[in-house]
C-alpha cells in the first residue's frame, strides 16, 4: 500500500487546468453537515480562507464542485485545478483576466494584483488537489503560493479562496474541514440509485462509507454481473474475505482500513480487464492530465482510434477513469486510480520515450502567442526529466527560453531550472555548459522579479562553473549579469568593477557587440554615480563600437543614454539631438518599446523649454505605442508627464483627468512610491485657488497666459 499512503510528488509546472469543475453530480448524496459547516464560512465576514483535507477518494473534488455549482452568493467564480503542478503566474492571469482585472507586467506584481482583485469584490476561488504544489516537507515548491494565501489572510476580504488537498501547508489561517466518508444511509442510497443490492448497510459499514470505493464496486458489478449486481457477487470476484480482511485488528486504524480495501477492489477490477484494456492503462499513465484518442493511440500504435477510445469509454462505465465533454472528448485518471495503475506499470521508460515522440511531432512551431502554444514542449520536457536525461530536458527547455523571457513567465524558469540544477547535484555529475546556462538562466530570472540577492547567488555559481571549464566569454557575461545585479541595488562602485572586468575579456576575445554593451552598461553606472563627464565617454565609446559593426539596438540604447546624460546637465538641444537619432534608429528595426521610450524622453525636454505643444505631442505619441505594446509602466509615466504638461497650459480638469489615468496604472502595478505622488498632485489640484493679487504676481499670470494663447493658435 505504499503507494496510496505516500504523499503526491510535486509536479513540474504544466498549464493550469480551469474554467469549470467538469465534474458530474449525477449521483450526488448527503454532505448535509459538511455543506452547512462551508456555507457558514463562506458567509462569516472573519473567513477568508477555507481548506477540505481528506485521504485519496474521499470526494473533495466532488464536494468542492457541489459548492461551486450550487452555492448562491458569488456574482464570479474561478475553478482551478493545479495537479499539473500549474505555476503561480498561470493562476494569478487566468484569474485576474477572467475577473476583468489588468494583468501587471511584472510578475513580481502578480501576488498584490491578485489579492487587490478578491478585496475588490465579492468572488470564489477554489484551488483543487493543492497537495501537488507541496514538497514533501509541506513547504511550497512553485514561488509565490505562499506570499499569495498569506498576503490573503493578512488583508482579507468579501471574496473566498477554498482549497482541496490531500496535506495541509504549513500556514496559519484556514478553517480545516476534515473530509471523512459518507454516513451510513448516505452511502446506503448510493448503491441503490447505482443499482446495488444486497447487506448495502453492512458494506457500507464496512469500507466507512468511501465514496470512490463505493463506486469502483458498484461499477465492477455491474459491469461483471449487470443481471445480478448483488454483493454477494463480491465472492466470485475474487473479494470474499473483503469483511475478514477489512476488520482484522492490523487494519483497523486512521485510513488503514479504507486504504486496504482500495487496493483490494483496484486489483480486483484490474485483473477482471483484458489485455488491450490493461495495457491502455498502464501505457497512457504516463502522460499528466486528461488525454485524447490520439493521444492514447499514440501509446498503443497497433491499434486503431476507434478500438482505442471505445475501450477508454468502458474504463469510464468501471470508474477507472473519468470522461470529459468540453468540445472535444477526453478521458482522465482519478488520482488515487492514477497512482495505483503507475505503481503497477513499474518502470515506464519506454512508455515515456513514446510520450516524448508523440509530442516531437506535434509541436507547435513558432511565433507563439500564448503558454498554451508551448504545453507540448513543457510535456517533453517533463518526461525527459522523469527519464532522469537532464540534458535533453535543458535542451527543450532551451528552445522556448527567449519566449518565457518575452511574456513574463520567469516563475516557470525558477521552477524548471531549480529542478534541472536540483537533479544535477544530486547526481553529481559534472559542469558543463548546460549547468552554467541554467545558472544564468536561474539568476537572470530572479533579476526580473526583483530578487537580487537570489540574483547574485546564481549568477557567481554560473561564474564558477565557467572558470572551472575555462568559458572566457561565459565569464564575461556572468560578470556584466553581476554588475546589473549591483546597479539594480545602486551599488554602483561595486557594479563599476565587473562591468570593468567583464570589459577586459570581451575586448580580449575580440566580441565586438559584446564590449559595446558593457562599455554601455558602465556609462549606465556612472550616471548613477554623477559622474556624468566619466558616463558621456562611455557611451560615446560604446556607441562608436555599434555604428561600426552595424548594431542598431545597441546604437539606439547609447544614444538614449547620451540624452539622459545632456538632458540632467540642462544641455536641451544636444539631448534632442541625441534622443531623436534614437528615435529614428528603434523605428527602423521595430523596437516599439525603445522607440515609445525615447519620444516620452523628448517631451520631457521640451517641457522642460516651455515648449508645451510639442511636449504635448511627443507624449501622445509615447503613450499611443505603450498602449499598443501593452506596457503599463510606459502609459502610466506618459499620462503623468501629460498631466505636468497640461497644468503649465492651465487646463487644470484635463490634467486632473490624466493624473487619474496615471494613478489607475501606478495602482495595477502596485507602485506605491508613484501612486503617493499621483494622490498627492490630485489632491493639490483639487484644492480651491485664491486669487493672485500681487503686481508681480499678475504679471507672471499675464505671461503664462499669452503662453497658452499662442499655443492654442499654433495647434
Amino acid at each position: 500500500m505504499e503507494w496510496l499512503e505516500r504523499s503526491a510528488k510535486i509536479q513540474s509546472p504544466g498549464v493550469l487546468r480551469a474554467g469549470g469543475p467538469g465534474k458530474s453530480l449525477r449521483y450526488w448524496q448527503g454532505r448535509t453537515a459538511e455543506i452547512a459547516q462551508i456555507q457558514q464560512w463562506l458567509t462569516d465576514e472573519n473567513t477568508f480562507l477555507i481548506g477540505i483535507e481528506g485521504i485519496g477518494g474521499t470526494g473533495k473534488s466532488m464536494l468542492a464542485t457541489k459548492i461551486y455549482d450550487e452555492i448562491a452568493g458569488f456574482p464570479k467564480q474561478f475553478w482551478a485545478d493545479v495537479s499539473n503542478g500549474a505555476s503561480f503566474s498561470d493562476l494569478a492571469r487566468q484569474v485576474l483576466t477572467e475577473f476583468g482585472f489588468p494583468v501587471p507586467e511584472q510578475e513580481a506584481q502578480l501576488v498584490e494584483a491578485l489579492v487587490r482583485c478578491l478585496r475588490s469584490g465579492q468572488f470564489l476561488l477554489i484551488i483543487d488537489n493543492l497537495e501537488s504544489l507541496l514538497q514533501p516537507d509541506r513547504l511550497w515548491g512553485s514561488l509565490f503560493y505562499g506570499d499569495f494565501f498569506q498576503a490573503w489572510v493578512e488583508y482579507g476580504g468579501n471574496s473566498k479562496v477554498l482549497v482541496t488537498t490531500r496535506e495541509r501547508p504549513e500556514l496559519k489561517g484556514f478553517e480545516w474541514l476534515p473530509l471523512k466518508g459518507l454516513q451510513v444511509d448516505e452511502g446506503v442510497a448510493l448503491l441503490t440509485v447505482l443499482g446495488i443490492r444486497g447487506d448495502l448497510t453492512q458494506f457500507v459499514e464496512l469500507v466507512d462509507g468511501h465514496p470512490l470505493l463505493l463506486r469502483l464496486v458498484a461499477d465492477l458489478l455491474k459491469e461483471e454481473y449487470s443481471q445480478d449486481p448483488d454483493l454477494r457477487r463480491l465472492a466470485d470476484l475474487g473479494l470474499g474475505n473483503l469483511q475478514q480482511l477489512l476488520t482484522d485488528s492490523q487494519v483497523v486504524g486512521i485510513h488503514r482500513r479504507e486504504n486496504v480495501g482500495m487496493v483490494l477492489v483496484l486489483d480486483a477490477s484490474f485483473n477482471r480487464l483484458n489485455e488491450l484494456q490493461k495495457a491502455l492503462l498502464l501505457n497512457i499513465s504516463v502522460y499528466r492530465g486528461a488525454v485524447d484518442s490520439a493521444a492514447a493511440v499514440a501509446m498503443l500504435p497497433g491499434s486503431s482510434a476507434a478500438e482505442i477510445e471505445g475501450e477508454l469509454r468502458n474504463l469510464v462505465k468501471r470508474s477507472l477513469l473519468v470522461e470529459k465533454l468540453n468540445g472535444k472528448r477526453r478521458f482522465e485518471f482519478q488520482p488515487v486510480v492514477l497512482e495505483y495503475v503507475r505503481y503497477q506499470a513499474g518502470d515506464q521508460t519506454e512508455v515515456h520515450q513514446r510520450a516524448i515522440n508523440y509530442y516531437l511531432l506535434n509541436l507547435k512551431q513558432k511565433p507563439w502567442q500564448t503558454k498554451e502554444d508551448i504545453k507540448k514542449y513543457l510535456e517533453v520536457f517533463h518526461h525527459w526529466y522523469q527519464l532522469e536525461n537532464y540534458d535533453s530536458a535543458f535542451d527543450i527547455l532551451w528552445a522556448c527560453n527567449d519566449f518565457l523571457i518575452l511574456r513574463g513567465y520567469y516563475t516557470i524558469q525558477v521552477d524548471l531550472y531549480g529542478q534541472l540544477i536540483a537533479a544535477w547535484k544530486k547526481k553529481a555529475e559534472r559542469n558543463n555548459l548546460n549547468h552554467a546556462a541554467a545558472f544564468t538562466s536561474l539568476g537572470n530570472a530572479f533579476h526580473s522579479l526583483g530578487q537580487y540577492q537570489q540574483t547574485i547567488k546564481w549568477h557567481e555559481k554560473s561564474l564558477h562553473i565557467k572558470i572551472e571549464i575555462g568559458d572566457h566569454k561565459g565569464q564575461a557575461t556572468s560578470l556584466g549579469n553581476l554588475g546589473n545585479a549591483y546597479d539594480s541595488l545602486g551599488q554602483y562602485p561595486k557594479a563599476i568593477d565587473y562591468y570593468q572586468k567583464s570589459l577586459e575579456i570581451f575586448q580580449k576575445t575580440g566580441d565586438r557587440s559584446a564590449e559595446g554593451t558593457s562599455l554601455n552598461n558602465l556609462g549606465i553606472a556612472y550616471r548613477g554615480l554623477r559622474q556624468y563627464p566619466q558616463a558621456i565617454d562611455f557611451f560615446q565609446k560604446s556607441l562608436k563600437i555599434f555604428e561600426e559593426i552595424g548594431e542598431c539596438r545597441g546604437e539606439g540604447n547609447s544614444l538614449t543614454g547620451l540624452g539622459n546624460i545632456y538632458y540632467v546637465l540642462g544641455q536641451y538641444q544636444q539631448a534632442i539631438e541625441y534622443y531623436q537619432q534614437s528615435v529614428e534608429i528603434f523605428k527602423k528595426i521595430g523596437d516599439r518599446s525603445g522607440e515609445g521610450n525615447s519620444l516620452g524622453n523628448l517631451g520631457n525636454v521640451y517641457r522642460s523649454l516651455d515648449n508645451y505643444e510639442r511636449a504635448f505631442d511627443y507624449y501622445q505619441q509615447s503613450l499611443q505605442i505603450q498602449r499598443k505594446i501593452g506596457n503599463l509602466r510606459g502609459q502610466a509615466n506618459a499620462w503623468f508627464n501629460l498631466g505636468l504638461t497640461l497644468e503649465k497650459v492651465y487646463r487644470e480638469s484635463d490634467a486632473l483627468g490624466a493624473y487619474r489615468n496615471a494613478r489607475e496604472r501606478f495602482q495595477e502595478m502596485g507602485l506605491n512610491a508613484e501612486l503617493l505622488l499621483c494622490n498627492n498632485t490630485i489632491e493639490r489640484l483639487s484644492q480651491p485657488k485664491t486669487p493672485v493679487v500681487s503686481r508681480r504676481g499678475f504679471w507672471a499670470w499675464l505671461r503664462r497666459l499669452w503662453r497658452w494663447v499662442r499655443a492654442w493658435f499654433r495647434r
